[in-house]
């Protein structure tokens, strides 16, 4: 008997794990802000009453799914920073974040902020472990200094900023001039505090 239920969790999580998979390829494609679970549901080859019973609601499959984009993207960039020793992890990231094939990953990410911010109950959990990830990773990149933590901070503001200036602007070029620019001052302030 325990044979066959070990078998069904792992069809469960299987088939879950395949519609989070599709339904990210699906927000990527067409956002979440006019999210309907029938649509979704008949372009990824399930039913509205599937994804309810796996992911509870609406809003628990959007975290969910953002979850594994963070997840997704957080991985593509440790890779890349492991080729080649790069140094320069605002910059590597900043590379990754504005190629065109990445920019739906981005788009998806402040949609989804803007979400959080309408219904902040709804999305408490998504809100938490994105901003909490990418504050660790910021963080563990930069040298121990007193100051640490509000400088990982102000590392992620700014790439937030910038990153949402290149979407909403285009302007590739005044955009990565202020991150160099950005990234000139953490290197003084680095320097100073070290």
């Amino acid at each position: 008997m325990s044979e066959a239920i070990a078998s069904c969790t792992v069809r469960f999580m299987e088939r879950k794990d395949e519609l989070i998979a599709k339904a990210l390829d699906y927000f990527l494609e067409h956002g979440v802000a006019d999210l309907s679970l029938r649509p979704l549901a008949a372009q990824i080859g399930s039913s509205s009453r599937l994804l309810i019973y796996h992911f509870g609601t609406k809003d628990e499959l959007i975290t969910t799914v953002m979850d594994e984009a963070r997840l997704r993207i957080q991985q593509s960039f440790a890779a890349m920073m492991s080729e080649g020793g790069k140094v320069n992890g605002m910059k590597t990231f900043w590379e990754w974040a504005v190629a065109p094939q990445n920019s739906p990953y981005m788009r998806l990410f402040f949609e989804v902020q803007m979400l959080a911010m309408q219904n902040p109950a709804a999305y408490a959990r998504y809100v938490e472990r994105n901003a909490s990830s990418w504050q660790s990773m910021i963080e563990n990149a930069l040298p121990p200094t007193p100051d640490r933590r509000a400088v990982a901070t102000l590392c992620g503001a700014v790439m937030d900023g910038l990153t949402l200036e290149f979407l909403n602007s285009g302007d590739l070029g005044r955009t990565t001039e202020a991150l160099d620019i950005f990234g000139s001052m953490l290197k003084q302030h680095l320097g100073r505090t070290a």
